[in-house]
């Protein structure tokens, strides 16, 4: 029998090493590729989901104002809409002050979820109160009862009970890096239009092309 070197034998293990190694390092790189694919998939799907979250405030609030607006005019009272950076609630008017508008099924206060917020515009000037927080801060407390003595802010938009309503435009976007938002307008004459997402901040470009044919 052929003796076997001990030179022969290192060299046998050396080469065993480097095919274990370079395996190793294989399924690391195999690895590594598969937690970046998890990974964009996981980034693309939270994008998506914010995308699809933002579509259907935007047109749950399409459908509410035309409920609104249709309510209004049954019902022969004037309805108001009270926007804020982080959502909205419905307000009715009783002939002397704007209140809430309590126990409707469908009209109810809506908040929102970040990124998603919210921009109006009436009649060609910003409507919507960036103090509106300090405004509520200031006002006085007295017998320890806050909500007692919180002014009830007026509306904004305003749905009437002739069918007719103020100027406005609504528009609901993601605040973040590439954004985009939806808008919505009306006029005097009671036609409310909505318009599908547009490229852009839902605050900064909220006239984007608003002149512009559709």
């Amino acid at each position: 029998m052929k003796p076997i070197s001990t030179a022969t034998i290192s060299k046998t293990k050396l080469h065993r090493s480097i095919i274990q190694a370079g395996f190793t390092l294989l399924e690391i790189l195999i690895a590594l590729a598969i937690a970046s694919i998890m990974l964009s998939v996981a980034v693309i799907a939270f994008s998506d989901n914010d995308a699809a979250k933002l579509k259907n405030k935007a047109h749950q609030l399409y459908g509410l104002m035309q409920i609104a607006q249709e309510e209004s005019i049954l019902r022969g009272v004037e309805i108001g809409i009270r926007v804020k950076q982080d959502g909205y609630s419905f307000l009715i008017y009783d002939g002397t002050r704007w209140n809430p508008l309590q126990e409707h099924t469908l009209l109810r206060d809506v908040e929102l979820e970040e990124p998603i917020e919210m921009y109006v515009n009436v009649e060609g000037q910003e409507a919507l109160l960036a103090n509106s927080e300090a405004d509520d801060e200031s006002v006085e407390e007295q017998d320890g009862d806050q909500d007692a003595n919180k002014e009830i802010k007026p509306p904004q938009i305003f749905m009437l009970s002739s069918g007719e309503m103020n100027e406005f435009t609504v528009t609901i976007g993601l605040d973040r890096d590439e954004p985009k938002f939806y808008r919505i307008t009306g006029n005097y004459l009671g036609e409310i239009n909505f318009e599908p997402a547009m490229e852009g901040h839902y605050r900064h470009d909220w006239d984007l092309e608003l002149n512009e044919p559709f």
